[in-house]
């Protein structure tokens, strides 16, 4: 199994074009369907439980909904031309307090979803001058434009459901391993 890049050592090229926009967008409103389906037939303990490389199912699903608030403020600030985006929390503290192991998966499913849908309906009605709109990533230290911002939050995204598979991948392995002839 291929280990992911950690997050905070990705580097990132921000060169799209306006135009692949709407693709985004249609990724960002696809991360609640893509993680209802990976977690389908799995109990709540196996998406709580934690292994020794990791957050649980839970915590990485769990942690895409800590962030809509910095989401909104970051879109905030890009519509409000600051110069600099304000700062995510690289220690993910929320995340670590939230308890999201223990919540029901369908709760944490529905919280995502409606932050999606929220974040991607106020997306939606942005205009071309407004997506290119640009403020420095304090972290990155690089210049990106709302639209840059956006493939972020995908690519973010994509990273904790990756996590997430090889969470219940973990679980799952040696199940699979033994059922083999």
């Amino acid at each position: 199994m291929i280990e992911p890049i950690a997050w905070l050592d990705r580097k990132f090229t921000f060169d799209q074009p306006v135009g692949v926009f709407p693709a985004l967008l249609e990724r960002l409103q696809g991360t609640p369907d893509r993680a209802a389906s990976l977690v389908a037939g799995f109990s709540e303990d196996e998406l709580g439980a934690r292994t020794i490389r990791g957050w649980s199912v839970k915590e990485h699903l769990g942690h895409l909904i800590d962030l809509q608030p910095l989401d909104e403020k970051r879109l905030s600030e890009f519509l409000e031309h600051a110069e600099i985006l304000s700062a995510a929390d690289t220690e993910n503290r929320l995340t670590e307090n939230a308890n999201h192991g223990q919540a029901p998966i369908a709760e944490i499913l529905a919280r995502l979803r409606v932050g999606r849908i929220e974040l991607v309906r106020k997306l939606e009605r942005l205009t071309a001058e407004q997506v290119a709109i640009s403020a420095l990533h304090p972290r990155l230290q690089a210049p990106m434009r709302l639209l840059d911002w956006v493939y972020f939050v995908a690519e973010h995204d994509d990273h904790h459901l990756a996590k997430a598979r090889q969470t219940i991948l973990h679980f799952r392995s040696p199940m699979i391993k033994e059922t083999r002839p």
